[in-house]
């Protein structure tokens, strides 16, 4: 399998392409650097094109394989040369991991449908839209040359030369549009403006502007892979995303409801809880329900928890540093409990108990208040019929409900009694 051409003999290529440009080709129209332009749609072999390392679709993956394989490769690998062939590997092997699956699956569509759409590529030859696809054909035609020779020759079209803040800015569009946004997972979206944002100099208002959203969806965004990180690394699994792809409005909980903890030891402590119930989910339903829960009755969780565990209160401190209270003491020994693996299990269970009795309690209450709340409400309505009350009312069987309805009062008042 090729994995792109070398630089010299790709731009000749497309330079080639571009000069003997034929008008009766077909034309792509595309919105690019705020005009919109007719490209002329060319077919180029499928081994010419690169995959654009800087692709935000990967970036979540990129950064994972690259934590897992810190010792053998550099953190800035996907960086530091675009034409590198081992970093073309990878990023198809990446690509291909997220070529879908069932009905979403890209390989079973394209194995029964042609190439409708083209490729879009910079003057140099990488793939600025369409990288997906590219591995797509490239691994069909891996299968069986024969029966997909028909992606041996692919259509592209070919931008002018350009700033790469130009190719970020159409990247950012086409993500916009509703078929394409799909594609995107939330981690992966994350990790993307991140980078632009860490590593381009993108200012949150332009992160904003070009990509369609709020200053404040921007920042919750990354305020929540900050959460993501924090989870990861007190796993051992920094960066490794993939262990978070279905666990969004988890972390939007988490985030939400560590915020309305005030005490700085016990937000602690509900963090822990909650990382706790991340990596082992709870009996207790959906975990993005089950961590407001937690918030809701963290005291009482804490009560139990430092009760059921072995805490110890000797904590050690310097001299010059003034004791802790006693409350403070405990919370304090209560997070390094929380944070030994071997009590994870006693932690969840205590969680699920607290957050059950907690609801049977709720029902209960609700129970005991049933026959004040339908008293209530016979109460609003006989206020209401008698304000409703005039020389049109039909006062037909009236009289035979009031009746009733004394038997009912003097029957409830000899229950009270």
């Amino acid at each position: 399998m090729e994995f792109g051409w070398p630089l010299p003999k790709r731009v000749s290529y497309l330079e080639e392409l571009r000069r003997i440009d034929d008008p009766k080709k077909p034309k792509f129209p595309l919105v690019f650097q705020n005009e919109r332009q007719f490209y002329t749609i060319h077919k180029i072999p499928v081994g010419l094109p690169k995959y654009r390392l800087a692709n935000g679709r990967t970036q979540a993956s990129q950064e994972s394989f690259l934590s897992k394989n810190s010792s053998s490769y550099p953190s800035d690998f996907f960086e530091r040369d675009e034409e590198n062939v081992e970093a073309q590997e990878i990023q198809h092997t990446l690509l291909k991991e997220l070529l879908g699956s069932n009905e979403k699956n890209i390989i079973k569509f394209f194995r029964e449908k042609d190439q409708v759409e083209p490729l879009i590529l910079t003057h140099t030859g990488f793939v600025v839209n369409g990288n997906r696809r590219l591995c797509t054909f490239r691994e069909l035609l891996n299968e069986d040359e024969n029966k997909y020779h028909k992606f041996q020759h692919i259509e592209v079209i070919i931008l002018d030369p350009c700033e790469e803040k130009d190719i970020d800015e159409l990247e950012a569009r086409l993500q916009i549009d509703t078929d394409i946004r799909a594609d995107y997972n939330w981690i992966s979206e994350a990790c993307m403006l991140r980078n632009r944002h860490t590593k381009h100099g993108y200012t949150i208002d332009r992160l904003a502007s070009i990509y369609g959203k709020s200053n404040s969806q921007i920042e919750d965004i990354l305020d929540t892979l900050h959460h993501v990180d924090m989870y990861l690394e007190s796993q051992g699994k920094s960066k490794q995303y993939e262990q978070v792809n279905k666990q969004e409005f988890a972390f939007k909980q988490l985030k939400k409801s560590r915020n309305k903890v005030k005490d700085p030891d016990k937000k602690t402590v509900f963090t822990s809880i909650a990382y706790t119930l991340l990596s082992n989910p709870t009996e207790s339903g959906r975990l993005w329900g089950a961590i407001p829960a937690v918030e809701d009755n963290l005291d009482k969780i804490i009560t139990v928890l430092q009760n059921e565990l072995e805490i110890n209160g000797n904590i050690e401190t310097d001299d010059d540093i003034e004791l802790l209270d006693d409350e403070q003491s405990e919370l304090e020994s209560l997070i390094i409990a929380l944070s030994e693996k071997d009590n994870n299990e006693r932690v969840i269970e205590v969680v699920d108990d607290v957050i059950r009795e907690q609801k049977e309690t709720e029902r209960e209450i609700k129970n005991k208040k049933f026959v004040l709340s339908q008293i209530n409400k016979a109460n609003t309505a006989m206020k209401n019929a008698i304000v409703g009350f005039s020389n049109e009312t039909d006062t037909t069987g009236i009289l035979s409900q009031l009746d009733e309805l004394k038997v009912s009062i003097e029957k409830l008042r000899e229950l009270l009694n």
